[in-house]
């Protein structure tokens, strides 16, 4: 009986952090109906939310009958009563890849009946933050080292997201192969962070080559919603097509993993992109009303504590990856440019690989604990190191250790959380829930030169 609604509410639970939340979606399938070109604002608001629903935490699955060790089970039966079947879901993924779930429903709209496919890739599952940090490939595990991706993108797109976006390609192709259907096919493509990446990049080759080579796709038909974008192209490198404005990105100006890599390095994204509020060099008095209007949402709509702003909204952000502009020119730069780091000598890399990527990446064994260790005492000394540690490395490191707390250097007194909750899925849910699309589009731009 679900399948045949094609409106309604429903209240989707899932489990984040530990932490247990309920998100009540409103969702009508006639918003498919229209030219995906066209921005949807109530879409948009909508498949934030899924993302949120995306990251419900995995489970075992003791009778396997995923097809994988665990399972997202909120996340699944939010799926089905939503009216799609034949959902596949992907708990857990290697370091190319990209956590992933696919499922799909008939709809029958003004226009004819077609078959919906609802895709989306969740952000960096512990060792992915490797691949984040990595556009060249020069790490690759996957494959036989050779990632999914091959290197013809090499020095044009980056390689570590462009892997994960042919992992899914195949997921998706031998999908669409188990699944075939009669009617002309639409597809919805959403992903958070990583899996933004992944989905940027994924509908850039979709609307280039027209579909999947097994299924055929109008542009008009791929609907993409990306949350928290990182960039992943170099701009001068690839062919812009107008069609790509079709893709919408949400940003936020707080938010580090969006502007990171950097832009005067030559990144960016394909498609639109959508600045949610929060720019406080702009206007200090709605930076302030609109946490106050985000606040309930975050707090009801998620079962989160109060989210914690940046005092100076994104002025440590922009501090950050000023810093790093001034050293990051060329891709290259990234792997070949050496710069201070304690007293010693490593590129930028080698100090995101050793410290960032390091720490979040978790420890499973032994050696991966001491990785963590070394990580944690690398990026405390190197925030406050101003003699032996070059300025792009202090201040990243001091960003990360007292705008989030690394290593509890407060000893959990004023343990900070700006870092994390600024790209949390749940705060870009937040703001669109609390915005009106005019809010939104106050702050849009064309998404291939910068706004300034």
């Amino acid at each position: 009986m679900a399948q045949e609604k094609l409106s309604g509410i429903y209240d989707a639970k899932f489990v984040s952090d530990g932490i247990e939340g309920t998100t009540r979606l409103y969702y009508d399938f006639s918003w498919f109906d229209k030219d995906s070109a066209i921005y949807n604002h109530m879409l948009g608001r909508f498949l934030a939310q899924m993302c949120c629903v995306g990251y419900d935490g995995h489970i075992e699955d003791e009778t396997k009958s995923t097809g994988y060790f665990y399972a997202k089970p909120n996340l699944t039966v939010t799926l089905q009563e939503l009216g799609f079947t034949d959902v596949q879901v992907n708990p857990t993924a290697k370091r190319d890849e990209v956590v992933y779930f696919i499922a799909r429903r008939d709809v029958t709209l003004e226009s004819g009946t077609y078959n919906l496919i609802f895709t989306g890739f969740i952000g960096s599952y512990t060792k992915q933050w490797f691949s984040n940090f990595d556009p060249i490939g020069l790490e690759r595990e996957c494959n036989d080292g050779k990632g999914y991706a091959g290197d013809e993108e090499k020095g044009i797109i980056h390689l570590g997201f462009a892997d994960a976006r042919e992992y899914v390609y195949g997921k998706l192709t031998d999908y669409i192969e188990r699944h075939p259907s009669e009617h002309e096919t639409k597809i919805i493509i959403i992903g958070h962070s990583r899996g933004a990446a992944t989905a940027n990049l994924l509908a850039a080759k979709l609307i280039k080559n027209g579909g999947f080579e097994n299924l055929p796709l109008k542009n008009e038909n791929i609907f993409t919603y990306c949350y928290a974008t990182p960039n992943g192209v170099l701009m001068e490198k690839v062919e812009i097509l107008d069609e790509y404005k079709r893709i919408f990105n949400y940003v936020s100006p707080e938010d580090f993993v969006t502007v990171c890599l950097p832009e005067s390095a030559g990144f960016g994204k394909y498609g639109t992109v959508l600045k949610i509020l929060g720019d406080d060099n702009k206007s200090p008095r709605n930076y302030s009303e609109e946490k106050e209007f985000m606040q309930p949402y975050f707090l009801e709509s998620f079962g989160m504590n109060t989210y914690h702003p940046f005092r100076r909204g994104n002025r440590a952000v922009k501090k950050v990856i000023d810093a790093l502009a001034k050293e990051l020119h060329t891709v290259e730069d990234l792997y070949e440019k050496p710069l201070r780091e304690c007293f010693k000598t490593v590129t930028p890399y080698e100090y995101f690989r050793d410290t960032l990527c390091a720490y979040v990446a978790g420890a499973e064994t032994e050696e991966e604990q001491e990785a963590v260790d070394r990580a944690m005492k690398l990026l405390i000394e190197s925030s406050v190191d101003y003699v032996g540690t070059s300025p792009a490395y202090r201040i990243t490191s001091a960003f990360f250790v007292f705008k989030e707390g690394i290593g509890s250097v407060t000893g959990n007194r004023l343990l900070k959380t700006n870092f994390s909750e600024s790209h949390r899925p749940h705060t870009y849910a937040a703001y669109l829930l609390s915005m009106s699309e005019e809010q939104l589009m106050a702050n849009t731009y064309a998404g291939i030169e910068n706004e300034e």
